[in-house]
């Protein structure tokens, strides 16, 4: 360890050793003014709500429950506080991250909720297809401990209230004990899942656009195999500390969530989960009313379907697409063995149009507005254009 680094894991050790004393003191809400609904807005599998930080615009942020509050340099310089202590964090890929940990006077969620005593690590810088997502940063588990989150996935809505008594989809909604874990600032929910008989660990990760994944490691110890052709996609997957390549193999498999059985759509592969076996993802938790109260460390899914089933993935783009950090636009997933793949397509390439639009100098907003509407062709340096829509059924293993 480099002796900046241990000085920094010094002062950060006595740091969290006063959390107790700390904690009461920051993220602080006025009860009685909840409950409060705000809608959200998906983008990109992601979701994406109206921050201001002090007496600032509203901006947009991720809503991301697997991760710190974090801001970019610039937001911090005007509106944060004291720097409190500098922070280390594991993001996926495995990369770990020292940021500053400063104090935001004050920050309004949505428009309608004040939360006072912000706490804010600087130095977001979006990666690849984040920046279309959050370029200011995320809303994160240290701004959301102290009161009661209710995410209406059916409805595009975040209720923010003081207790469970103030909201519906309780009853009747699968409970799922959560903890957090210790020695941190960021209380990101775990749960334990029972997956192939055995108990496995899973970070609840609202700012994954992805499915239930799980650890190679951890699958196989589950006592799992993966079947003969069950489909792949390769991937330059983009997180908080940057890009890094990944294989996902795709399984419907039956998971034992709060005691209830799911069928659901699962990825394995590694390097999104660094410290758990497994990320509970956007694509997963899309299909409830998820609930999470931090006071009794519950959360709540209430299905959204009426038979209370769970639809299981099933079609997925021949190719993805994401901009790179010189500007260029490069292909970021390919379904291994789908059309774009079998025609020649290949991960890493230079993309210079999507949709027939040339691409070589259109700037990130005009590839943010093309990736919602959807990718339907992508030509590359080497003049080919393929079709990169959706496989249906590409996710099924007959």
């Amino acid at each position: 360890m480099k002796p900046e680094d241990k000085e920094r894991l010094e002062s950060l050790t006595a740091f969290l050793a006063k959390s107790e004393e700390f904690l009461p003191t920051v993220n602080l809400f006025e009860t009685e003014a909840l409950p409060v609904t705000i809608p959200y807005r998906d983008v990109l599998a992601h979701i994406v709500v109206d921050i201001s930080l002090g007496d600032g615009p509203a901006l947009p942020f991720m809503f991301d429950t697997g991760a710190p509050t974090i801001v970019t340099d610039a937001l911090a310089e005007e509106h944060g506080g004291e720097v409190l202590v500098e922070m280390a964090s594991i993001a996926g890929g495995g990369t770990i991250m020292w940021s500053p940990l400063l104090l935001v006077p004050g920050a309004t969620f949505g428009g309608n909720v004040p939360i006072r005593n912000v706490t804010a690590q600087s130095g977001w810088t979006a990666p690849g297809g984040l920046s279309c997502i959050s370029p200011h940063g995320l809303f994160g588990a240290p701004a959301m401990r102290n009161a009661v989150w209710q995410v209406d996935y059916g409805e595009k809505e975040i209720t923010v209230a003081a207790s469970i008594d103030q909201l519906d989809h309780i009853e009747g909604a699968i409970e799922l004990p959560f903890h957090t874990r210790p020695g941190t600032l960021s209380p990101s929910p775990q749960v334990m899942l029972k997956v192939g008989g055995q108990e496995l660990e899973f970070l609840v990760d609202t700012g994954g656009g992805i499915p239930l994944t799980i650890n190679s490691a951890d699958f196989e110890e589950a006592g799992l195999t993966l079947p003969d052709g069950a489909p792949v996609t390769a991937n330059i997957a983009g997180g908080a500390a940057g890009a890094f390549e990944s294989r996902l193999t795709s399984i419907q498999l039956p998971v034992s969530i709060g005691g209830t059985e799911i069928t659901t759509t699962v990825f394995v592969g590694d390097g999104m989960a660094p410290l758990t076996a497994g990320n509970m993802g956007h694509l997963f938790l899309q299909n409830f009313v998820v609930t999470f109260d931090w006071s009794t460390e519950t959360m709540y899914l209430d299905p959204l379907a009426k038979d209370r089933s769970v639809p299981v993935l099933a079609d997925v783009p021949a190719a993805g697409v994401g901009p790179q950090p010189d500007g260029s636009i490069s292909v970021t997933s390919l379904a291994v063995g789908g059309r774009a793949d079998t025609a020649g397509l290949t991960l890493g390439e230079t993309v210079v149009a999507i949709n027939g639009q040339d691409m070589t100098a259109a700037g990130i907003e005009v590839y943010c507005a093309l990736a919602e509407a959807g990718v339907q062709t992508i030509t590359t340096e080497g003049g080919e254009t393929y079709d990169v829509s959706d496989i249906e059924g590409f996710l099924l293993v007959e």
